[in-house]
């Protein structure tokens, strides 16, 4: 009877985890995986079915990762948190920023990443925005538009800090940046049908 490998699925996730997080998607092999783990590639190939699987699964951690970024109360205002907390993903997991969105798991999984961030986004903020006194009387539809625009924001935002062709990374000048935008978004929506007129 061969013997039983020591090795576990979970094993493999993070160490294929640590190798995308510290030297980005390129770097992951089997080879890659079975060097963080000091073994063959042969346990690797058993638990994992396929590279398109493995992805799927780094894919969601670093969702998991983003969004621990993105929930916690920094500003005081869920709006402006979780668009600081984006932006600072982006500049401190810069390797598992581009895998979610430059990379191969964006492709191969046809946009799961904004999705699942659209999703999470749209069901737990507007909720909360609806309670902001600069949101007041506007609708939900309204707040849907806010939010959509300040994403398409923040996303370039993050994308140009996490590629170091932004000015400056300083938290409380991107927090400034944020709010100003957001606040110059609010407005716009507000007097929308009066601006295009």
């Amino acid at each position: 009877m061969p013997a039983r490998s020591s090795f576990t699925r979970d094993m493999f996730i993070d160490a294929a985890f640590k190798i995308v997080r510290n030297k980005g998607r390129d770097k992951l092999s089997a080879r890659s995986i079975a060097r963080e783990l000091n073994c063959s590639t042969m346990p690797i190939y058993s638990y994992l079915k396929s590279m398109e699987k493995l992805n799927e699964e780094l894919g969601k951690r670093a969702i998991e990762l983003l969004l621990t970024y993105q929930t916690p109360s920094r500003t005081g205002n869920a709006f402006l948190d979780m668009g600081l907390g984006y932006v600072l993903f982006a500049k401190r997991e810069k390797n598992l920023f581009r895998f979610l969105f430059d990379e191969g798991y964006r492709r191969g999984e046809k946009g799961k990443a904004g999705r699942t961030l659209k999703d999470f986004a749209f069901g737990n903020l507007v909720p909360k925005m609806k309670g902001g006194a600069r949101l007041e009387g506007l609708d939900e539809r309204q707040l849907e538009r806010i939010l959509t625009k300040m994403w398409v924001f923040t996303h370039g935002l993050a994308s140009l800090i996490n590629n170091n062709a932004f000015g400056s990374d300083d938290e409380d000048y991107i927090t400034e940046i944020l709010k100003e935008t957001g606040l110059f978004i609010i407005q716009g929506e507000k007097q929308k049908d009066n601006l295009i007129k």
